[in-house]
C-alpha cells in the first residue's frame, strides 16, 4: 500500500514539474518583452523612426497633390472642350429673366459647370415658387437657402433620375434692392481617370 502511494506521488511530481517549467519559460518571455517595451529607444532608432515617418508623410502629400492636379486638369479639359453649351431641354423657365449673356462653360470652385447669370424683378421666393411648379416624380427636387435681415439667398434644384442631369436656380437679393440676381447652373460630367486612360 505504501509503495502504491509512493508511486502515485512520484507520478504526480513527474507530470507537474514540466508544466511548471513551461509556465516559468512563458513568464520569463513575457517579462523580457515588457522590459523591451518599456526600454527607451536609442537616439539612432528614434532618428530612423522620424525619418521613416517623414518619408511616409511626404509620399502621401505628393500622391495627394498629383491626384488633385489630375482632377483639376480633367475639369479644365471639360471646360475647354468644344461642344454644346446648353442646359438640359427640360430646364424650367425663369420668369422675367434678363440674361447678362449666353450660357458659358466655367469652373466653379473646381467643378466644371454650364453657367448663365442675369436678373429678374421678381423676388427670390417668387422665382423659387415658379420653379417648384415643375416638380414631378421623374425628378428629385431640393429647395433651400436663407433669409436673414431681409437678405434672401434661395435655391431650387432638380435632378433627372434617368441620366443624373442636374439644374439649379440660385436667386439672391440684398435688403432694399429692386432686382434679384439669378444664377442658373448645370454640372458637366468629368470622365474618371481610368476612363480617360482607356481612351
Amino acid at each position: 500500500m505504501i509503495r502504491h502511494l509512493f508511486s502515485l506521488v512520484a507520478l504526480a511530481l513527474i507530470t507537474t514539474i514540466p508544466a511548471l517549467a513551461q509556465e516559468d519559460d512563458i513568464d520569463a518571455a513575457m517579462k523580457k518583452a515588457m522590459e523591451n517595451a518599456n526600454k527607451p529607444a536609442s537616439k539612432a532608432d528614434m532618428k530612423k523612426l522620424e525619418q521613416q515617418a517623414k518619408a511616409d508623410i511626404d509620399q502621401a502629400e505628393a500622391e495627394n497633390k498629383a491626384e488633385e492636379a489630375k482632377q483639376k486638369a480633367a475639369a479644365r479639359a471639360v471646360v475647354d472642350a468644344k461642344g454644346p453649351t446648353s442646359f438640359p431641354g427640360w430646364t424650367p423657365l425663369v420668369p422675367q429673366f434678363t440674361p447678362s449673356g449666353p450660357p458659358a462653360r466655367k469652373l466653379v470652385e473646381g467643378e466644371p459647370k454650364i453657367i448663365q447669370i442675369g436678373t429678374s424683378p421678381l423676388s427670390p421666393e417668387a422665382l423659387c415658387d415658379a420653379w417648384d411648379k415643375f416638380k414631378n416624380e421623374k425628378f428629385s427636387h431640393e429647395r433651400g437657402g436663407s433669409e436673414i435681415n431681409r437678405n434672401a439667398d434661395l435655391y431650387v434644384s432638380f435632378r433627372n433620375s434617368q441620366d443624373n442631369a442636374t439644374v439649379k436656380l440660385e436667386a439672391e437679393r440684398k435688403a432694399g434692392a429692386k432686382v434679384t440676381h439669378v444664377t442658373i447652373s448645370s454640372p458637366l460630367p468629368v470622365p474618371s481617370p481610368a476612363a480617360a486612360q482607356g481612351d
